[in-house]
This record gives structure tokens, C-alpha cells and sequence, in this order.
């Protein structure tokens, strides 16, 4: 089984986990500050994509909303 074989989930791989606070806290910095959800989420995948811009859209999409929903307690 080579990499290509695996499916690779950044939410999980500690190191690249490392920007996972900078994310979070744009995120939630937003939120506080009465920004809709879905703006906030967006500042993260940016966030996200500045740290990571070889993962594909899709990819930063997923990761951020895991990690999202990990640190509210909601899991889909």
C-alpha cells in the first residue's frame, strides 16, 4: 500500500494540526463579535488555505469544519 492509497484526514495528523488554534480562533473570534457562523467559517477556511495551499478546496473545507465541530462538541 503506497500513500496514494490512503485516504488522508488533516483533522487528525498532528503535524499539520499546527495552525488548528489560528483557526479557531478566527473562527470564534468572529463569532463573538456577532459575525454569522457561516462568515466566520470562512475566515477559517481562509486562515486555513494560507497555512495549507496545497490542500484543495474541499479538503480545507472539510478540516475546518471538523475542527469546528470538535471544539463545539458536535460531531456529524
Amino acid at each position: 500500500m503506497s500513500c496514494k492509497d490512503v485516504i488522508f484526514d488533516a483533522a487528525n495528523d498532528p503535524e499539520r494540526c499546527k495552525c488548528q488554534a489560528a483557526v479557531l480562533r478566527a473562527y470564534n473570534c468572529l463569532v463573538i463579535a456577532g459575525r454569522p457562523a457561516s462568515v466566520a467559517l470562512e475566515a477559517a477556511k481562509i486562515v486555513y488555505a494560507y497555512h495549507h495551499p496545497e490542500d484543495s478546496k474541499q479538503d480545507r473545507a472539510l478540516t475546518v469544519e471538523r475542527w469546528v465541530c470538535a471544539e463545539a462538541g458536535h460531531f456529524h
